[in-house]
């Protein structure tokens, strides 16, 4: 556990944590994450890499001292330069989830030449030809996270995260999520922000260019961000791989870490063979 003071359109004081060791492996959370959210995950990945994660911007530990409340992938990125520049890291692998996936998008179409892979996990490229979530999807997510919801309602918004068996069979999952997220809180005007920032996200032209090499990995069943978002990306960038881990939804990470990093490992194995 660590911070570093940045600079990054005004002072940032950036909280990561690392485990491992090996060749950097940068991993960006989602839209409400922390560092926590990477679960067993990290530990498995950290047997062969040295991982850095860090807060993002308005969540968790990271503090900023200047704040003009941009919330953009591409500004979000830039924070994640300051961070990389500040560690000393030329080059790394790069892995964003959900909104992350969009923050490690638009630092690799600025900053191809960094990034020995990229991976993005369960998110997408914006723009017209993104797959948007069915109505009513988001609201009933946030519908689920308040005070008075009943339990149908909390179950409801259960299923746009998870894959029901995990929900049924797993609890212990569901449970993990739910003690980091209510560490963690995050405001309503933060979350304004961000999706503010990623209304106008669109990265769909560039990536079609992008050389890098890449893996594109969601979960079979995600209602939050449409598993189609991942095969479309994956067609659009040059030579990408696609995983789809079956039985998950959004979080299919944290439902089969096992699965993920043997997919994760595999690919980065075959960019450093």
């Amino acid at each position: 556990m660590a911070t570093l003071e940045v600079e990054s359109r005004g002072k940032l004081e950036v909280y990561y944590e690392e485990e491992g060791a090996g060749e950097p492996l940068v991993m960006v959370g989602g839209l409400t994450a922390t560092v926590e959210v990477w679960g067993k995950l990290r530990g498995l990945l950290a047997a062969k890499y040295r991982l850095v994660m860090p807060d993002n911007r308005g969540t968790g530990r990271t503090k900023a001292h200047q704040d003009d409340g941009d919330r953009a992938p591409a500004r979000m990125a830039e924070d994640l330069l300051g961070l990389v520049d500040g560690l000393g890291l030329d080059t790394f692998h790069l892995m964003g989830g959900s909104y992350g996936g969009t923050i490690a998008l638009s630092f690799a179409v600025k900053h191809p030449k960094r990034l020995k892979s990229l991976i993005v996990a369960c998110s997408h490229f914006g723009g017209a030809e993104k797959v948007a979530p069915a109505p009513g999807v988001r609201e009933t997510r946030a519908r689920g996270g308040a005070p008075d919801a009943t339990e149908v309602e909390r179950r409801a918004a259960l299923e746009t995260l998870f894959h029901p068996e995990t929900i049924d069979e797993r609890p212990e999952v569901v449970a993990f999520y739910d003690g980091f997220k209510r560490r963690f809180p995050i405001s309503k005007e933060e979350i304004g922000r961000r999706n503010e920032g990623m209304a106008a996200f669109d990265v769909s032209e560039q990536i079609k260019s992008l050389d890098v090499p890449t893996l594109v990995i969601s979960g079979e069943a995600d209602v939050l961000v449409p598993t189609e978002n991942s095969r479309r990306m994956a067609g659009r960038i040059p030579g990408a791989e696609l995983v789809i881990i079956n039985n998950t939804g959004h979080h299919f990470y944290s439902e089969r870490p096992e699965a993920s990093a043997e997919a994760i490992l595999a690919f980065l194995s075959r960019i450093e063979s």
